[in-house]
């Protein structure tokens, strides 16, 4: 069955396209392509996606140092995070 819905020209039922829809939170008309998918995102989130799209603007090498300083301040946070051990 999902082989059938991966194909390009497969479409499901009318009223099962309605399920589908509102099961996954999307509009039909996303569903069947003639509608562009939008990506909902909170404010914080969107704020910091403009930061990474102005980063894709600086030179190759800058990029590359404020990708190090954030992968630096991930892998900190990573190692000094408490971990969630289940209680015996």
């Amino acid at each position: 069955m999902i082989a059938y819905y991966e194909r390009e020209d497969a479409e499901p039922p009318g009223p099962l396209l309605a399920v589908l829809a509102q099961a996954i939170g999307v509009p039909a008309d996303t569903l069947r392509g003639l509608a562009p998918a939008r990506l909902t995102t909170r404010p914080g989130t969107a704020k910091l996606l403009k930061r990474l799209q102005r980063i894709e603007e600086l030179p190759l090498p800058d990029q590359r140092a404020v990708l190090k300083i954030v992968d630096g301040l991930l892998e900190t946070h990573r190692r000094t995070k408490p971990s969630r051990q289940k209680a015996s």
